[in-house]
């Protein structure tokens, strides 16, 4: 998975998005953090795994990996916001070594971890977490090779381009 091809081409979608928008830097900064609070919890809501009282649990793939892309969109653009360098970081939570005992588990305990770090990113370091504990998911918990996380991102990027190129 090459990160910063996908860093360089969240920028072009970013930059399609703000040439329509004025927004100040602590405005941009509020936008996309909330942005991506709600794509974690909608995710979240893609896989269910929190969801102990129901049994009959269908999960639809395509949409898991659209709200997948949506959520390491916006880790992106705050990384491409703050001008994060620290890519080479190691993930300190590794969610294959929670104490999760199966994959709900394990689905929970990365997308509410990372919800929790969403909501007050304080440091530039927090949004890296928060982009390793999704590809940490996506690749050892949902069994996506790193080429299906990125194709998943780049697809869902053009989609985002030719939106705001159509009046989104």
């Amino acid at each position: 998975m090459n990160i910063e091809n996908m860093l360089a081409r969240q920028s072009e979608v970013d930059a399609k998005i703000m040439e329509k928008c004025e927004l100040t830097l602590n405005e941009l900064s509020s936008n996309l953090t909330l942005a991506l609070c709600v794509e974690l919890a909608e995710l979240a809501n893609e896989f269910q795994s929190f969801k102990h009282w129901k049994h009959d649990k269908v999960i639809d793939e395509a949409r898991v990996k659209e709200e997948l892309a949506d959520c390491i969109a916006f880790s992106l653009a705050i990384i491409n916001l703050y001008d994060v360098k620290d890519l080479d970081k190691t993930l300190v939570i590794n969610i294959n070594e929670a104490e999760a005992e199966n994959k709900d588990s394990k689905i929970t305990y990365a997308l509410s971890t990372a919800i929790r770090i969403s909501s007050d990113i304080s440091r530039c370091g927090d949004v890296m977490d928060v982009l390793l504990i999704l590809l940490n998911l996506a690749v050892n918990t949902l069994n996506m090779s790193e080429t299906d996380v990125e194709q998943a991102y780049m697809d869902k990027a053009q989609i985002n381009i030719e939106r705001q190129e159509n009046g989104y």
